[in-house]
């Protein structure tokens, strides 16, 4: 059988030579004509009748007895399988004249044989080739599970010239370079696919998305594990693929727990009054396997972890699985366990994980004899690890369903295993019930105790490194809010009808974590959680979607704000969101012109108040940032002070010599100004002309510098030949000199300085007896 692993196929040529190769001296296959006509007489003839078991239970049953074809056989044998199973005996025979087939059959009896040899056997009498397309379907609710289906058909199916394919999500997701991409390798290898074995997520995708992707000459449709098929989780997209896939097809069910709701069989268009159920143990007295010890202990919820790591380090030897009920508790617990090392290898696995380092987990702990794995229900159906010694619950399953295919892990195919379930008394009541184990569980559970000897505790070891590592801390807090939601999601009415969860310990829980106490409300969250399906939906909903979604909404009302904004600017009032959606998008408006009747010249009346007077106050002693007016000689000019009316109108009522008493009171003050400021007046006035000396000199020297030639060369090489000394006598004259200027220039400029100020107050004299008489025409 050529495969197309991870989409890499290889040549018919390549696979005829191989299996050449493979086939022993003297076989001798029939040709294929002659051994399908054989074939479909001995069915015929050897077809049971419905209803009932083609061989008694305990019967031995060799496959070389069914009317299998030579290549069937010869992979069979090969691979070590002679004998039938209980469920392969009462399902193949069913199967092989075409009926669909409900089998259910404990964990590790062989049922992937079961239906997985009917598959080869109707292609091959259909006579199929790679060119005829799909012609089973193989759909699996894991990824490992699809995995392992792919590698048993491999081995039994190597001498037929089918074509497989394995196809399911998480793998190459390079969108960037198209061969790297794995959806499209997978594209481009479907059409010529006889056999898929893959996850209903990419299968629907390829469905919707492929092109030339024809299932219409489709034979059979297998549901591995079709309860959780089934189930909420997988029903919508179940039904969307098969309302692709035809109508006229064989269609076979097989779990260790198999459903028999005409609901589920509807959905499948499945007639109830023509399948085959297939139930070879349901008269036995248990469920579980035979040679697999049950027993459980009850823990306190807070000690869970403690009871767990003290299993572990007394089981150094064993190969072990451990359930939790979220994915993370399993990355906490994976976590702390690392760090606290309890002497083994210590693996996890859960959804949240890669499909590249699933599989990398999955390898390993399939070929490591002495590890354990952490894991969540992912790992619970279907999966086949060799030599399992010990599978421990830590978290109580929803059902007891869920238990059987979690203790199925371990005694396998006539192995011997044992389960341990760790109850807290709360939850004691509930699962450990009589009348519910005879009718579910059929099996009852020892009860066992600690050995207090033996218990180690590692809660102030595990709150240390917590309190050391930030990531940890974040995976306690995770860890504690997923198991209370986890534990208020429990079905209703099921076997935890009765329970509470407000009576257990959430406060020490939390501590035996590594946290130092609840990490929120614990009432407001329990109080938002609805139901196990609105959790559903509102994890698998689209983030990016939603925030694009989100985006783009802000955008538009951002566009339609700022077009209101801009109508409201050139109408003078704001238009509403209907009247702006009503508008035209292509043609927008750019301006509005209207045109009135009155005169546009037309003055309008002064509306402003009469400006305060102001009069003249000296300005040094101000506050900062004020306004300062200077005069044509660089002078300051003094600041105006507001006033009120009332007061200039009380001076002018005392009379004429109160108002001259005023303006000598006024002079004096500007007098005593100007004599305080008189030495800053002249050092500020002496510093701008020596800084205005210095600049001339040094344009004068540097024109003389440019101006002459031959002379000016010698000059300038003397200078240059100075010596210090001589340099500091020459600038110390430039400078007394500049000193005697400037103490010339000051003089003058202060006898120039009391001028003006004289003049000033005449000015002021001057202006004040003009606003006087101003005053008094107003009056």
């Amino acid at each position: 059988m050529s495969s197309k692993h991870n989409n890499k196929s290889n040549s018919n040529d390549d696979a005829t030579n191989r299996r050449r190769k493979q086939q022993p001296r003297g076989f001798k296959r029939p040709p294929p004509q002659e051994e399908i006509a054989s074939l479909n007489a001995r069915i015929q003839e050897e077809t049971p009748s419905r209803g009932t078991l083609p061989y008694a239970k305990n019967a031995v049953v060799s496959f070389a007895s069914q009317p299998l074809s030579q290549a069937t056989l010869q992979g069979l044998e090969t691979n070590g399988y002679t004998t039938m199973t209980a469920i392969q005996s009462g399902s193949i025979p069913h199967a092989l004249a075409g009926r669909d087939i409900l089998g259910a059959a404990k964990t590790g009896s062989g049922k992937s044989l079961a239906f997985l040899i009917p598959l080869l056997e109707t292609l091959y009498r259909q006579g199929f080739t790679p060119h005829d397309g799909v012609g089973a379907i193989v759909l699996s609710p894991t990824r490992e599970l699809a995995g392992q289906l792919f590698a048993v058909l491999r081995k039994i199916g190597k001498f037929h010239s089918f074509s497989l394919g394995l196809v399911m999500g998480g793998q190459n997701k390079n969108k960037q370079k198209f061969d790297n991409n794995d959806f499209v390798r997978e594209q481009q290898a479907l059409p010529t696919t006889n056999i898929l074995i893959c996850t209903p997520g990419r299968l629907l995708q390829h469905l919707e998305q492929t092109p030339y992707f024809n299932v219409d000459s489709l034979q059979m449709l297998v549901l591995d594990e079709a309860d959780r098929i089934l189930d909420m989780g997988f029903r919508d997209q179940l039904i969307k693929i098969l309302d692709y896939l035809p109508t006229e097809r064989q269609t076979l069910l097989f779990s260790a727990t198999q459903t028999k709701s005409v609901k589920d069989l509807a959905t499948l268009s499945i007639n109830r009054n023509t399948v085959e159920y297939v139930g070879v143990h349901d008269q036995d007295a248990e469920t579980t396997p035979d040679k697999l010890k049950q027993s459980y202990v009850l823990v306190p919820l807070p000690h869970k972890l403690n009871c767990l790591y003290s299993f572990l380090k007394s089981h150094l030897k064993c190969k072990t699985m451990v359930f939790f009920a979220t994915c993370s508790q399993v990355r906490h617990a994976w976590e702390l366990f690392c760090r606290l090392r309890p002497g083994l290898s210590v693996l996890a696995i859960h959804g949240k994980l890669s499909q590249t380092k699933r599989l990398q987990v999955y390898d390993k702990f399939t070929t490591t004899p002495h590890s354990v794995l952490l894991c969540t229900d992912v790992a619970s159906r279907g999966l086949d690890f060799p030599a399992v010694d010990w599978v421990i619950q830590v978290d109580a399953p929803e059902d007891y369903d869920m238990y059987v295919h979690r203790v199925g892990r371990t005694a396998r195919f006539q192995q011997s295993g044992q389960a341990l379930l760790l109850l807290d008394p709360n939850e004691e009541a509930s699962f450990v019930n009589q009348e519910q184990q005879e009718r579910k569980l059929k099996a009852p559970l020892q009860k066992k105790s600690i050995n207090p000897t033996k218990t180690m505790l590692v809660s102030q070891r595990a709150a240390a490194l917590v309190a050391e590592h930030a990531t940890l801390y974040a995976l306690a807090k995770k860890a504690f809010w997923s198991y209370v939601r986890s534990m208020s999601l429990l079905p209703k009415d099921g076997i935890w009808s009765d329970l509470n969860i407000r009576n257990f310990s959430w406060e020490e829980y939390a501590l035996s974590l590594g946290l130092p106490e609840i990490p929120g409300d614990l009432e407001q969250v329990l109080q938002k959680v609805s139901s196990r399906e609105g959790l559903r939906e509102t994890k698998n909903v689209n983030r990016k979607l939603q925030k694009l979604k989100e985006q783009i909404r802000l955008e538009k009302e951002a566009k339609k704000k700022n077009k209101r904004k801009r109508e409201a600017g050139e109408d003078g009032d704001v238009k509403s969101v209907a009247e702006v959606e009503e508008d035209d998008d292509l043609l927008v408006l750019k301006s509005r012109h209207e045109f009135v009747d009155d005169d546009p010249l037309a003055s309008t009346a002064v509306t402003s108040g009469r400006k305060p007077k102001k009069i003249r106050i000296d300005g040094r002693n101000s506050a900062i940032n004020q306004h300062v007016v200077f005069e044509d000689d660089g002078t300051e000019q003094p600041r105006l002070l507001e006033t009120r009316e009332t007061d200039i109108d009380e001076i002018v009522a005392q009379g004429e010599e109160a108002l001259r008493g005023a303006s000598e009171t006024y002079l004096q003050k500007v007098r005593q100004r100007l004599e305080s400021t008189k030495d800053l007046d002249k050092q500020e006035e002496r510093e701008r002309i020596r800084a205005k000396h210095k600049k001339k000199r040094l344009q004068e020297k540097s024109e003389r510098a440019k101006d002459k030639n031959g002379e000016e060369d010698g000059r300038v090489s003397v200078a240059l030949l100075q010596s210090p000394e001589e340099e500091n006598t020459v600038e110390q004259k430039e400078d007394s000199s500049s000193d005697d200027d400037n103490s010339i220039a000051s003089s003058d400029s202060s006898s120039s300085d009391s001028d003006n100020s004289d003049g000033d107050i005449m000015d002021v004299m001057q202006q004040e007896d003009l606003a006087l008489l101003l005053i008094r025409s107003k009056s």
